[in-house]
């Protein structure tokens, strides 16, 4: 197809559109005339859609209730692109029951391709789809891939060349590492996927990966969680502790055994006996249990966070600007520090002016911070996750797969002599857009945030379908059955 032509493209199962936005884009990009077919059941997905491109044709409507012809009309469909229904695949289910019926949207898609007859097909879904295999007597899976066998068969005796391949949105300049499996399926030529454009240890042909820190919002750090009014749970405070553990650095492993063994009965009990600042050594000398102080750090504002200390119970209050961080012992004793969010200088002031004066945390980005960072003593933020093994990322990795429910949030560490301060709230709709290659000016719609976060959740990266749909335009690898009888090419 040459650049000056009209292409019709059908986007099954569309969502919010991120599949949609990175062809379109790249439509532009390449300057054809798109005309742009999509489907979806969800009220919100397709509103949403159809808020950011009006110019499309929508169907709010199951892929399977359409009337095919009425829908495409006279036109030859050039690509179709669908990401078929996954969470009956997908790992996160456990072992829990599956029905046919839901597992059967991928059947839906081949019907289309039987009808529409495009030039190229583009297939999204979680790797386990290519384990799909019968139900058995009880109504589990039995995940031998026979039904994804037979599925990519059938698509075959259409007439395509098939290819199936599992691909990292990192890779392809999105700033997410969400790994999803990508069927290709071509009439014209050989099915084949988009070559690397980043990488995690870049070279002369790919850039480096992008930073889930890129897309997070720096002015919004979180809030103490000392001052919650409903603490966080013991799972969370042993996730906050893996993370000092995994990415501050060792000084702060004495701190991540004391927060790891708090439960919100024990933060309750510290919010109604906080000592005051004035009391601080004599509670160090009386206390073996951790306790609250509440102070006030003089700043260039007045207005504070929190930070936590340990201590053994014969320590004493540090002057913040020149002692180090002392021991904490196992049973240390907790003390948090109100301070206003800021990056605190490391040398002395001299006539009540610093040398090297503190700023705002807005003013500067935080995520070339480190634990040894020179500018300050704010400890490398990272991110904290609520599904699978429940891990960790640092934030200069790519953030890990973005789902349909909210699973990350940010925690901030901000380590002084004085102690260590704990900022912490899950990233927001809008940060977790940007991970996923969606412009700042794509609006999504849905009274609430859970929904806002289903549809970003269930989007495809917009850069890693601007490289598959870049391949399925301009690809010109010849197949076996390109050739006619006597088109055949030599081996030589």
């Amino acid at each position: 197809m040459s650049a000056d032509e009209h292409l019709t493209a059908i986007d099954l199962f569309c969502g919010a559109g991120g599949f949609s936005h990175g062809l379109a884009l790249e439509c532009e990009h390449l300057g054809y005339d798109i005309r742009l077919i999509a489907v979806n059941h969800d009220d919100d997905a397709i509103a949403t859609h159809r808020l950011n491109h009006p110019w499309a044709e929508h169907h709010n409507a199951n892929v399977e209730d359409l009337h095919i012809p009425a829908v495409v009309g006279d036109d030859d469909v050039d690509l179709l692109v669908a990401g078929p229904e996954c969470t009956h695949f997908s790992r996160a289910r456990g072992t829990k029951p599956v029905s046919d019926q839901r597992r059967a949207s991928p059947w839906h898609v081949v019907d289309w391709v039987q009808k529409t007859r495009p030039d190229t097909v583009l297939i999204e879904n979680v790797p386990e789809l290519r384990s799909w295999g019968p139900i058995d007597d009880d109504g589990q899976p039995t995940r031998n891939g026979e039904t994804f066998d037979a599925w990519i068969d059938v698509i075959h005796s259409l007439g395509y060349s098939v290819d199936h391949e599992v691909l990292n949105a990192a890779d392809y300049g999105d700033a997410t590492s969400r790994r999803r499996l990508f069927v290709v399926a071509r009439r014209d030529g050989r099915a084949t996927h988009p070559a690397p454009t980043h990488a995690e240890v870049p070279d002369e042909d790919r850039e480096p990966w992008r930073s889930a820190a890129e897309v997070i919002d720096w002015s919004d750090r979180g809030s103490s969680i000392w001052t919650r009014s409903r603490p966080l749970s013991n799972n969370t405070m042993q996730r906050i502790a893996q993370g000092l553990r995994d990415h501050c650095g060792e000084e702060l492993d004495a701190y991540a055994d004391v927060v790891a063994g708090l439960e919100p009965a024990d933060i309750e009990r510290l919010q109604e006996d906080v000592v005051p600042a004035a009391e601080l050594e004599d509670a160090l000398d009386e206390r073996a249990e951790p306790f609250l102080v509440s102070t006030t750090v003089s700043t260039a504002a007045d207005t504070g966070t929190r930070m936590i200390m340990g201590q053994q119970s014969n320590a004493r209050a540090l002057d913040a600007d020149s002692e180090p961080v002392p021991t904490v012992a196992t049973r240390g004793a907790v003390h948090f520090i109100e301070a206003q969010p800021f990056i605190k200088p490391r040398n002395l002031p001299r006539g009540d002016l610093y040398t090297n004066a503190t700023y705002e945390a807005t003013d500067r980005p935080l995520h070339t911070v480190t634990a040894r960072n020179h500018d300050g003593h704010l400890v490398s933020p990272f991110l904290v996750e609520y599904y699978g093994n429940s891990d960790t990322a640092a934030v200069d990795d790519p953030l890990p797969t973005v789902t349909t429910n909210d699973r990350h949030a940010l925690c901030v560490p901000d380590c002084s002599p004085l102690g260590l301060g704990l900022r912490y709230r899950m990233l927001q709709p809008r940060e977790l857009a940007a991970a996923q290659g969606f412009p700042d000016d794509y609006e999504f719609t849905g009274e609430t945030k859970a929904s806002r976060t289903a549809q970003i959740g269930n989007a495809v990266p917009v850069n890693l379908a601007r490289a598959l749909v870049n391949e399925a335009l301009t690809s010109t690898v010849p197949s076996l059955t390109s050739y006619g009888p006597e088109e055949v090419p030599a081996d030589d």
